[in-house]
């Protein structure tokens, strides 16, 4: 079946409801068969292997990561760090593949009805929880209700109105309006496909590595926080089976050790390479380093809500008082790009239009005497891992020019975000990632009012145009109009200045030379069940 481009099929879905609203058919249906999900590229299947006479040797991945996960809990994450474990444990309604196309994951096809109103979800009928039990349409309905009572999950469900169990593997999404983003948005790790009776009978410890139950292709038989979580093959996989048996992640948070463990044959994959390190071990011929540019973006975080940063002008002049291009050079050693915007540059909707604040040291000052502020003043900058910890001490640096005092906390990933979530804090730094390659997945959850804490917006912006923004371009069918809405909203964002963005940094993963069967996802959603090691 020919695969469709993200943007493609999202378009072909506006389109759908453009049409069903111009003819007034109020049931009328528009179906699309969800293409499958792609094998993984320079994976090579169990089956193949044997077929070209190669001998699979290895099949226990060792991989290290620069922070551990929050939870085995799908609607309470929404890191990147714990969507690698979703991707592996659990399925979604849809996927984005590899090569960054929409695909089906549970979901063989689905149909736009209603007037783009409603979307109706056809499940494979073979798909099955690790346990043997079937997915059925009312463990979607299940995940769905519960994502909408969790506030890291809520703005990936806030257009949907009710859910309807058609029949065993059918499901019905009514929403609330036409709303462009959708089908986009059941492809977040958040919304992974649960089961309503081992998630019912677990309670709140829903969770816990004893309780987890997916239907995806490894199984969680250990977690020991903050040191590592093994997961197994799922021997019941109802796709392809996996080629490696089990998956080990270890959690090292500095970065020159996790390359030494590497370089040392300790672990087969580290997902962050640090840039500082990357040279090491493109140097190194029994290592290989895989890059590309990253759907994500680096930035400063401003609480708006605290009065040093309610105050356009003391944000604006911290914008102007820091210079990107350092960060560029010595964090990233030269492997991203100055980050113009609040949007990543690869994502439907990012302008070049927009840019950043020019380095301007005198007119920040006088900003902050304007603002009340010539002297400057004391705050503190939240941060994890050694990268944000350097480019705090450079922040810190920088803003002392305008007087403004900054003192660096470091902490543990998982107590940084429980810090940001409670709301007390001042400056952070934080990355985001969008792996729907939607822009309502870079601004909704970040910048919405509604959306403050866990969410994702922690800077507590507040801000009546930017949600009218949001909103108009949720409900735009029309492609070219809801990409000028995500441009003026870019340019409100640069005007209010709620964070300083950074850079566009590039993904860097490094692997032991001889490893095969594993690619770059281009939303750095990587796949590790093929890898394994052959002769």
């Amino acid at each position: 079946m020919r695969k469709t481009s993200m943007t493609k099929v999202a378009a072909a879905a506006m389109a759908a409801a453009m049409m069903l609203t111009a003819c007034g058919g109020g049931n009328a249906a528009t179906a699309t068969t969800a293409a499958p999900a792609a094998d993984n590229g320079a994976a090579t299947t169990q089956t193949e292997a044997a077929s070209t006479g190669a001998t699979i040797t290895d099949t226990d991945i060792v991989v290290a990561m620069g922070a551990d996960i929050v939870t085995m809990d799908p609607a309470n994450q929404n890191d990147t760090t714990s969507s690698v474990l979703m991707n592996h444990v659990y399925n979604t309604l849809m996927e984005v593949n590899d090569d960054g196309e929409l695909v089906g994951d549970l979901a063989e096809s689905y149909e736009i009805v209603d007037d783009g109103k409603a979307y109706i979800f056809h499940l494979y009928e073979n798909a099955c929880f690790s346990d043997g039990t079937p997915v059925t349409a009312e463990d979607v309905k299940f995940t769905y209700e519960r994502a909408m009572e969790s506030a890291k999950t809520k703005s990936d469900v806030e257009a949907v109105e009710s859910i309807e169990v058609i029949d065993e593997h059918t499901v019905k999404m009514n929403l609330k309006m036409v709303y462009a983003p959708f089908i986009t948005k059941t492809t977040d790790s958040g919304l992974c496909i649960l089961s309503k009776a081992a998630t019912e009978a677990a309670g709140e410890a829903y969770g816990d590595v004893d309780t987890v139950l997916g239907s995806g292709a490894f199984i969680p038989t250990e977690w020991v926080p903050n040191d590592h979580y093994t997961l197994v093959r799922n021997e019941n996989y109802w796709k392809e089976t996996p080629i490696a048996t089990s998956i080990e992640v270890r959690v090292i948070p500095e970065g020159s050790a996790r390359t030494i463990a590497l370089e040392a044959g300790e672990v087969d994959i580290v997902w962050n390479v640090d840039a500082i390190d990357c040279v090491n071990v493109e140097a190194n011929p029994d290592v290989l380093l895989l890059s590309q540019p990253s759907a994500s973006i680096e930035y400063m975080g401003m609480n708006t809500s605290k009065e040093k940063f309610s105050d356009v002008r003391v944000r604006q002049a911290i914008n102007m008082a820091i210079g990107q291009q350092v960060f560029i050079d010595t964090i990233v050693e030269g492997r991203g790009t100055p980050a113009n915007s609040y949007i990543n540059a690869m994502i439907p909707g990012w302008t070049d239009e927009v840019t950043a604040y020019e380095y301007n040291i005198e007119k920040a000052k006088e900003l902050m005497a304007e603002a009340g502020y010539p002297d400057g003043f004391d705050c503190s900058i939240y941060v994890n891992g050694d990268n944000r910890t350097r480019s705090a001490t450079i922040v810190q640096a920088q803003l002392a020019e305008i007087g403004i005092n900054v003192e660096i906390s470091t902490y543990e990933w998982g107590a940084l975000l429980e810090i940001l979530t409670k709301g007390d804090h001042e400056l952070f730094f934080l990355g985001w990632s969008n792996s729907s390659f939607d822009a309502d997945g870079s601004t909704f959850a970040l910048f919405h009012s509604s959306n403050f804490g866990a969410t994702g917006n922690r800077a507590w912006l507040d801000d009546e145009q930017v949600d009218s923004l949001i909103e108009a371009a949720q409900v735009e069918v029309d492609h070219e109009k809801r990409m000028d809405l995500y441009k003026q909203l870019q340019f409100r964002l640069k005007e209010l200045a709620p964070w300083v963005p950074m850079y566009y940094k590039d993904d860097n993963v490094g692997v032991r030379a001889d490893l095969k069967g594993f690619r770059l996802h281009k939303g750095a959603t990587h796949y590790i069940g093929n890898a394994h090691y052959e002769e």
